[in-house]
């Protein structure tokens, strides 16, 4: 109960911090909000956006463990903040850093999905969103078959998702 708890907690913390993020963007203030972006990840992960940036998923993985097991609230939060960064490079038509930072961000939720049976539904909005960002962007095809057996898992479990328009 703590643990879910806590990511709830982080969670709704973040998403405020998104909201003046996307505000920003909206604005047209891109260096602000980029520069709110490298503040949360400062503020809630002890990260910054030029080490984000460098690092490949799986490194940032490692960096979000709490002993032996993920943190899965730091690394949905680490999504969401690589998703709100991609939403400000394609506002600024800057379409291949998009690209980088949405497939980091879809990277981290599947570790998150396949860390507990849970977690495989309660990322699904996220994936799909990231999935629909990415529409007509190649994907590295270790990543899409990671994507295609997440999808493919999650259709198969017992309360899987409801196809639209049923």
């Amino acid at each position: 109960m703590f643990r879910e708890d806590y990511i709830l907690r982080l969670i709704e913390q973040v998403t405020a911090a998104i909201g003046e993020i996307l505000g920003l963007k909206r604005l047209g203030q891109y260096p602000q909000a980029l520069a709110e972006i490298d503040r949360a990840l400062g503020r809630f992960l002890g990260l910054n956006l030029s080490l984000v940036s460098a690092l490949p998923a799986a490194e940032l993985v490692a960096l979000t463990r709490w002993g032996e097991k993920l943190d899965v609230g730091k690394l949905v939060v680490l999504a969401d903040l690589l998703q709100a960064e991609g939403d400000i490079y394609v506002a600024q038509g800057q379409n291949g850093q998009a690209a980088t930072s949405f497939l980091k961000a879809l990277e981290l939720l599947l570790e998150v999905a396949f860390d507990a049976e849970p977690n495989l539904a309660a990322v699904a909005p996220r994936v799909a969103a990231l999935h629909q960002r990415l529409v007509g962007n190649e994907m590295p095809a270790d990543l899409g078959e990671w994507l295609a057996h997440y999808q493919a898992t999650l259709a198969a479990l017992p309360s899987g998702p409801v196809p639209a328009g049923e």
